[in-house]
């Protein structure tokens, strides 16, 4: 099942949320089976993989030093806007209802309003007390929203260091700091499957392990995902960025491919007010404002194949902005980003540093001599991601 993703070949089969690594180490390509589970290994020795990575979105920062998985905010500015349409409920029954409710009356019925402002504060009154109701469920959002923050100040995300070629990770009890090489970090994909009245159910999970030596633990660190080519996709984008410097150095492939330029402002991967303007520029380019063909007559756009200039998409998205108070959502997911983010240690500050170029480590020996083998027969010999590895003798 995964090494049809990787290429060429189906094998059905099955994962382990936290499979043995002591006892039992694993290598690149090797899978296990146990039941229902099925455990596809990618790493230790991260070598090339082939698949197209996830989006920015699922790290909270990244810059030529570092990339940090886990503590990202993404979804905060949808819990802002659901919060202003939750502020709306009350606003519309003490205030707006009552005065739709007046005026019908007094244009269609004047003799059964003679009073119609004291009428109107009568309704207003009524409506308050019935809107006080609401009170709880928003206070529930806010609540919430508080506790996204809170739980994110308190969890350390895991920390990729490309210029040492290191990993770190800290507890978030103790506060213990775990830095281990890159290489030695246990990568899989795990696939479990159920099944239930309602019928067969299935769960995939990224996981890594890091070896604590002096311990003699691992630290696991399990990632929930949708589907298995989003558990693919989430250690080719920590991969690529560790090996080939992508999303920092090098643009991602697909952009490239559709030659577009990512700004400053679609780079940075946590929500915040810049998702305001973001979100503008998509609304413009529905609306064919902002295709780079605004120069052309409508026959001209007709003939090169150009969709109809309209500007409905960013009128609607102006109005659904002014519903949802403008740039509050997005305030809001700024200031979670900003006091969401715990203070590391100072050991790992200094570590973060960056290094001069000279100072860089680099991939070993065995892991260029892998990556040539697997990247060679996946690529040009159509093997799968399984068969590749065995064929470099990784298992």
């Amino acid at each position: 099942m995964f090494s049809q993703l990787f290429k060429r070949k189906k094998k059905p089969d099955t994962t382990e949320p936290a499979p043995d690594i002591r006892s039992q180490r694993p290598s690149a390509g090797e899978r296990r089976v146990s039941g229902l589970n099925e455990t596809l290994f990618l790493a230790p020795l991260p070598v090339y993989t082939g698949q197209a990575q996830v989006s920015r979105r699922n790290f909270s920062a990244m810059n030529e030093t570092y990339l940090e998985l886990g503590g990202s905010n993404y979804g905060m500015v949808e819990q802002g806007k659901r919060l202003a349409f939750g502020v709306w409920i009350p606003l519309f029954v003490a205030f707006i209802a009552p005065s739709l409710f007046i005026m019908y009356g007094v244009l269609f019925y004047p003799e059964n309003f003679k009073t119609p402002w004291r009428d109107l504060l009568l309704f207003i009154e009524a409506g308050s007390k019935v809107s006080l109701a609401s009170i709880l469920p928003i206070g529930a959002v806010i609540y919430g929203m508080l506790s996204n923050v809170r739980t994110l100040a308190k969890s350390y995300p895991v920390r990729f260091n490309r210029q040492r070629r290191e990993v770190c990770y800290i507890d978030d009890t103790t506060h213990r700091v775990l830095i281990v090489p890159w290489e030695s970090v246990v990568a899989w994909v795990a696939r479990s499957q159920g099944v239930t009245s309602y019928g067969a159910l299935r769960d995939y999970t990224f996981g890594m392990g890091l070896e604590d030596e002096e311990q003699d633990t691992v630290q696991f660190i399990l990632s929930a995902q949708p589907s298995d080519v989003h558990a693919l996709g989430m250690w080719a984008a920590i991969r690529n960025y560790m090996e080939e410097g992508e999303l920092v150095d090098t643009p991602n492939p697909m952009l490239v491919v559709l030659g577009l330029t990512p700004t400053e402002d679609e780079l940075k991967p946590y929500e915040g007010l810049h998702t305001f303007e973001i979100e503008r520029k998509g609304a413009r380019f529905m609306g064919s404002r902002d295709d780079g063909a605004g120069h052309l007559s409508a026959e001209q756009r007709h003939r090169y194949g150009y969709g109809k200039r309209t500007p409905w998409p960013l009128r609607w998205w102006y109005v659904r902005r002014v519903l949802t108070f403008w740039k509050m959502p997005y305030l809001i997911a700024e200031w979670a980003h900003r006091k969401g983010r715990p203070t590391l240690p100072d050991r790992v500050q200094a570590w973060s540093q960056p290094l001069p170029p000279e100072l860089w480590a680099h991939p070993s020996p065995a892991l260029q001599k892998a990556n040539a083998l697997v990247k060679t027969a996946m690529d040009k010999k159509g093997a799968n991601f399984i068969d590749a590895c065995k064929a470099a003798g990784l298992h």
